[in-house]
């Protein structure tokens, strides 16, 4: 019994594990939402792409390439 337990908590930390890095990206991208307070500023993403931030067609703060 405290083997299933054991095998159950490690399984439970590997997929806690798995799904923070799946998600962790926090960097700017392309058609991604952006905060209120950054509309009009500018920035680049991993690739290297001018990203702005600009209010789409419902008024969302969204980056959009340059």
């Amino acid at each position: 019994m405290r083997t299933l337990a054991a095998a159950l908590a490690l399984s439970l930390l590997a997929a806690s594990a798995f799904a923070r890095n799946r998600s962790s990206s926090k960097n700017p991208r392309a058609g991604g939402y952006c905060a209120k307070s950054a509309v009009g500023t500018t920035t680049t993403d991993s690739k290297g792409n001018a990203l702005e931030c600009k209010a789409d067609k419902r008024g969302r703060a969204r980056w959009t390439k340059k």
